[in-house]
């Protein structure tokens, strides 16, 4: 609950600045519900580097912007779809010194493809986001990099898609094992 609250409080946060923007208010916001962009954060309001431990939950949300100064839209709902990502997808790494992005790993085997159990809606434009793991309910004897036991990390891929007008942001979540 509490990551809720602060998630919330990060995403508002966000509106609020970006907003002030248009040369209005920080409440005008976008006259329309169209957004031209789609930006996602995790739930502490980081954007850019992403990182998960497998089997466990990671909060994404989502907010559409218009224009060249990121106003946030009026309507910010979304439907919220996943993939594994391809052995070689670029991820940031967070990295302040030389590459600041690295190769993701095979995606594990196993697994349906995709299992939709991994994403939780919790609201409009968040989802909590659970990558399969070594952890019950995600398909006994699969394997992930190989072994059940030495995994190697992998990546999955979270698609948010504006409910007004279609567009998607979409973001490389590195899972670790």
């Amino acid at each position: 609950m509490r990551r809720l609250v602060l998630s919330l409080l990060a995403a508002s946060s966000l509106a609020l600045l970006t907003a002030c923007g248009d040369g209005g208010t920080a409440f005008g916001g976008s006259s329309s519900g169209n957004a031209n962009n789609v930006i996602l954060t995790t739930g502490q309001g980081t954007s850019g580097v992403f990182t998960v431990r497998a089997g466990f939950p990671i909060i994404v949300s989502a907010t559409a912007v218009a224009g060249s100064e990121n106003v946030v839209t009026t309507n910010q709902t979304f439907t919220f779809t996943w993939a594994f990502a391809s052995s070689g997808t670029l991820y940031n790494n967070g990295s302040v010194s030389g590459a600041s992005q690295s190769a993701c790993a095979a995606p594990p085997t196993g697994y349906p493809s995709p299992p939709t159990t991994i994403l939780s809606n919790a609201g409009p434009n968040f989802v909590t986001v659970t990558p399969p793991g070594t952890v019950a309910g995600y398909g006994a004897g699969t394997t992930l990099g190989g072994s059940a036991t030495a995994a190697a990390p992998y990546c999955v891929i979270v698609f948010a898609t504006h409910a007004n007008d279609g567009v998607v942001g979409k973001q490389v979540i590195l899972v670790t094992t």
